[in-house]
């Protein structure tokens, strides 16, 4: 027989990832995330100890931190003031409950999950390195600009261009 916190303690060591977890119309919860972001709910294992499970329809936003600190994703700049220098799309998200949240997603459509989005914040730091959005939880999205494309094919700065062999001068000519 498995002893029951045997199982919680196993569990907590899993997993790393540390979470403010915002619902709709509740407080936040911090803890410890378990689990995929699609399909079935995510686990959550709170300060406390308690192992709560969240349906995908109840989460409004999932905040990836380092260190703990104030739940304040949507009350404390949660808006980019001025054009961000972060190279990605800058994007705003209308939630179903009215709110507005800022982001940068990566150029690459491809790097974009299914089940929603995963970006970086205004103002990041280690209380809030990087935002989950579920497509569940958003109303609108709006492209509010393109901030550093990268060049089309190899992702590299263009450099100068190649001198043809006849216009070179001999002393730059490798010779054998």
């Amino acid at each position: 027989m498995i002893h029951p916190h045997k199982s919680l303690i196993s569990l907590a060591f899993i997993s790393a990832k540390r979470v403010f977890l915002y619902r709709f119309d509740r407080l936040p919860v911090e803890g410890f995330a378990s689990g995929s972001l699609g399909g079935g709910p995510l686990e959550v294992i709170t300060q406390g100890g308690s192992l709560q499970a969240f349906e995908p329809s109840d989460i409004k936003a999932i905040c990836f931190i380092s260190e703990g600190g104030k739940a304040d994703l949507f009350t404390a700049d949660p808006l980019f003031v001025r054009r961000p220098k972060l190279p990605g799309l800058w994007t705003r998200f209308t939630f179903r409950d009215g709110e507005k949240l800022d982001g940068i997603l990566p150029h690459n459509l491809l790097d974009w999950p299914e089940q929603g989005y995963l970006l970086i914040p205004p103002k990041a730091s280690a209380l809030r390195q990087r935002v989950f959005v579920p497509r569940t939880a958003v109303t609108e999205a709006e492209c509010r600009g393109v901030v550093g494309r990268p060049v089309p094919g190899t992702g590299k700065k263009p450099g100068r261009p190649a001198v043809p062999p006849g216009e070179q001068l001999p002393m730059f000519d490798s010779q054998p």
